[in-house]
């Protein structure tokens, strides 16, 4: 079984001032403020989240903080985790683009309007199953199909800090054991707006080595 804890989200009213794991409003930094920029057209990237490296889920380690930032339609996104060697372009931006919620400013509004939000979390401790391969794969020259336990995608499925990744259509688990599922969303379930397309998912991984970040969306 992997540990993990799962995500309930948390509206904040007030801005966060001390570095938690967090959804929207600003990064909060530990060591120096690293704004991404999107390479492809100069724009701030957008900020979406901070995850703590909780020593229960990771065990010990160097690192401290990881932080997710998006370009505006997601062709391109930033992974920093502080205490790692980012090799990123950025600026030192105080204050830049955070994610929204769809709302109605006014109760007549026809049409709806983005919202600034920010959201902390109240994380509960659990476990998942080991990843099992959905798809036949191979193992050298063999061709190989491993079963799941019959509650494996009720288990794995929701927003969580570690455990074991849901895919929805391939396994694209890193090979190397180093490798650890940081963060798992289901957009279906979000209090925000995040484009991961229908229905779809987002997986975050990070190298526990060398702090080295990988991403990854699926949807049906």
């Amino acid at each position: 079984m992997v540990k993990k804890y799962n995500i309930d989200f948390i509206e904040e009213k007030e801005k966060v001032k001390i570095p938690v794991t967090k959804f929207g409003g600003q990064p909060l930094w530990i060591d120096k403020v690293m704004w991404p920029i999107d390479k492809e057209n100069g724009e701030t990237m957008r900020f979406i989240c901070q995850i703590e490296l909780y020593p229960e889920i990771f065990g010990d380690n160097q690192f401290k903080m990881a932080y997710l930032f998006a370009a505006e339609e997601w062709n391109n996104y930033v992974l920093i985790c502080e205490a790692a060697d980012e090799k990123v372009f950025t600026k030192e931006i105080v204050d830049g683009p955070t994610i929204y919620r769809m709302v109605k400013k006014r109760k007549n509004d026809v049409f709806l309007t983005e919202e600034e939000c920010e959201f902390t979390v109240n994380l509960t401790l659990g476990e998942d199953y080991n990843f099992v391969h959905q798809e036949p794969y191979f193992i050298g020259d063999e061709l190989v199909f491993e079963d799941s336990p019959e509650d494996y995608d009720e288990v794995l499925n929701g927003n969580k800090i570690g455990g074991t990744p849901l895919f929805l259509n391939c396994d694209e688990l890193p090979e190397e054991d180093t490798w650890k599922l940081l963060l798992q969303l289901d957009a279906t379930t979000l209090p925000f707006e995040l484009n991961f397309g229908d229905a779809g998912m987002g997986f975050f991984f990070i190298n526990m080595k060398d702090g080295s970040l990988k991403f990854t969306i699926e949807s049906c």
